[in-house]
């Protein structure tokens, strides 16, 4: 009797008990990622995998590196075996997720399972009814919304238009150089801004739209889409700048749609105006910026045939100085210069391109939202930091051009990948105190991020003012663009030269200048390279026939370990071959 009880008991606990989604998924983040038999690039290589490819997660664990991912490895199951992908380019993504019990209808369940808490539901399904082809991923960002807002609050990180902005969203403690007629903002707007829940409604929602290509939409239609989203006689002047976006988005795998949407973003419509973002494109067109502006680069080279079409390398506060800010970042890109108009673009567009792709999308920043509030980065040294634009309600403009040249060319019905960040405790509320490094009410001057931040920020490595972390073969322009989304430069330098060994360099945030050292392990001749040169020179210091000055042992310590000995030779001699290569 009293076991048929238990049994009865046990049977109905189940009965209450929710369903569990029993294993943790890996996501790609990264483009031709490499799948190896081994947690090191000692490991054979099994299969490599673009953005967007899932594996069974083996276990929660991060496997020390044998040798080029110093971030660690994750153990997932590729086809039925053990493998492991560098945790720098893939992400877990939560699916052991219990289904909340009050769930009850089949979408709600849908969503539960995915992670999305109850607040999100209501939103979403109404969404799906209508919908049904819309796909929405649950991005656990682990954080509580009121520390997400806090951590976007520190004085100027968000600005918003004064006059069209309600009294109680503008931070009047914190003053800064913006742009014209921008403000920076209260928590008591970013707790409005940031919170998903407030923007699941048909057109808001595409500012979580994936920004990685939509293969279900035709080349076509996105040729269409993106005539449409820009400005007439901006195509009048550049009659193939809609075919190139289109192309470029598509070889580069990201969407035209936001490459077209984030240059109508910044650059505007009716380029004919006197305002001054679309005279840099109007006097930039015609090839004859020196006669509009009156002044050349500093080395006195002329800035015709350069575009800059999604405005990078310009900063809050440039205001009249902001087309000369673009045009100069496009010239040291090389984003045109060679007088041929189509091939102008082209360079012009691929390099933006690139910028968004490299800078963002693969840094896990792959929608609007993201990009402006980077809450869920690859690289937890990103959260807060690296945000594309400081306007709050930019994602919303962005997201309603999308949605209507969608809806224009009856396309709502196509598959849509939505990427939605989860926070916890969405519905408590958050504290309004004023923003500011501290919430309290004295005034906040924004003065930019220190140039150390910038760099360390970057994913760089910084030793009192030696910077290491750089790739051989990297170019200036490479880290130009790596603390450029930061709002860093770097001043006074051939972006074309390599990164080396002893190479100075000053980086700029706008307010400060200071002047820093380059390090390329296992680079000591300062050529930027790993060759004999570096072997031989290591060699002879070890053999006490030279000695090497203070920034040659950083360079030549290739080991890591603080000493030049055997072990550096072999590391050297290692990466020239091709065998491994020196950690950086």
């Amino acid at each position: 009797m009293r076991i048929r009880l238990s049994l009865l008991i046990t049977m109905m606990l189940l009965t209450f008990i929710p369903s569990i989604v029993l294993a943790d998924d890996i996501e790609i983040t990264g483009s031709d990622v490499a799948i190896r038999t081994l947690p090191g690039t000692n490991g054979s290589v099994l299969t490599r995998k673009k953005h967007g490819a899932t594996f069974p997660l083996l276990d929660s664990n991060k496997y020390p590196d044998q040798g080029g991912c110093s971030a660690g490895w994750y153990k997932l199951n590729y086809d039925g075996r053990e493998a492991y992908v560098c945790s720098t380019y893939a992400r877990v993504i939560k699916t052991t997720v219990a289904l909340d019990p009050s769930a009850v209808s089949a979408c709600e369940k849908e969503m539960s399972q995915k992670g999305f808490p109850k607040e999100y539901w209501g939103g979403l399904c109404n969404l799906k009814i209508n919908h049904p082809n819309w796909e929405f991923n649950a991005l656990q960002t682990g954080l509580d919304f009121q520390t997400v807002v806090d951590g976007e609050s520190p004085c100027g990180t968000n600005t918003i238009y004064k006059k069209t902005a309600p009294e109680d969203y503008i931070d009047t403690s914190c003053t800064g150089k913006y742009d014209s007629g921008y403000v920076s903002v209260s928590k008591k707007a970013l707790t409005y801004y940031m919170n998903p829940t407030n923007f699941f409604n048909e057109k808001d929602i595409f500012m979580f739209e994936s920004n990685y290509a939509n293969f279900s939409i035709t080349d076509n239609s996105y040729f269409k889409m993106t005539e449409s989203i820009l400005d007439s006689k901006m195509l009048n002047f550049l009659p193939t700048l809609n075919s190139t976006i289109n192309s470029v988005a598509r070889s580069h795998g990201i969407n035209p749609m936001m490459v077209s949407s984030r240059i109508r973003q910044e650059l505007g419509s009716g380029i004919a105006t006197a305002d001054i973002y679309k005279g840099l494109l109007l006097s930039c067109i015609s090839g004859n910026y020196t006669t509009r502006w009156g002044t050349r680069d500093s080395d006195g080279s002329s800035f015709d045939y350069y575009y800059n079409f999604f405005n990078i390398g310009v900063s809050d506060g440039s205001n009249d100085q902001a087309p000369l800010k673009a045009v100069r970042a496009a010239k040291r890109r090389g984003w045109g210069g060679t007088g041929n108009q189509e091939e102008d673009v082209r360079l012009a567009i691929n390099g933006g391109a690139e910028f968004l792709k490299n800078n963002y999308i693969l840094a896990g920043q792959d929608n609007i939202y993201f990009q402006k509030f980077n809450t869920h980065p690859v690289k937890s040294s990103s959260l807060y930091s690296h945000q594309y634009m400081t306007n709050i309600v930019a994602p919303l403009s962005e997201a309603s051009i999308a949605y209507n040249a969608y809806k224009k060319n009856s396309l709502l019905s196509s598959s849509f990948i939505f990427n939605i960040p989860v926070y916890n405790k969405v519905d408590v509320p958050v504290n309004n105190s004023p923003s500011g490094p501290t919430g309290d009410t004295g005034n906040n001057t924004s003065g930019g991020m220190k140039t150390e931040t910038i760099l360390t920020s970057s994913g760089l490595k910084l030793t009192g003012v030696n910077v290491s972390g750089l790739e051989p073969g990297m170019t200036l322009n490479d880290f130009n663009n790596k603390i450029n989304a930061l709002g860093g430069s770097i001043s006074d330098a051939d972006l074309k030269n390599k990164v080396a060994t002893g190479m100075k360099i000053n980086v700029t945030n706008g307010n400060e200048t200071k002047t820093y050292t380059l390090i390329v392990k296992g680079d000591t001749s300062g050529d930027g390279e790993i060759n004999a040169l570096d072997l031989l020179q290591v060699q002879k210091n070890i053999l006490g026939i030279t000695k090497f000055n203070e920034v040659q042992k950083l360079g030549a310590d290739a080991s890591g370990d603080g000493e030049i000995n055997a072990l550096d030779l072999l590391k050297i001699q290692k990466n020239i071959l091709g065998l491994s290569k020196i950690e950086q």
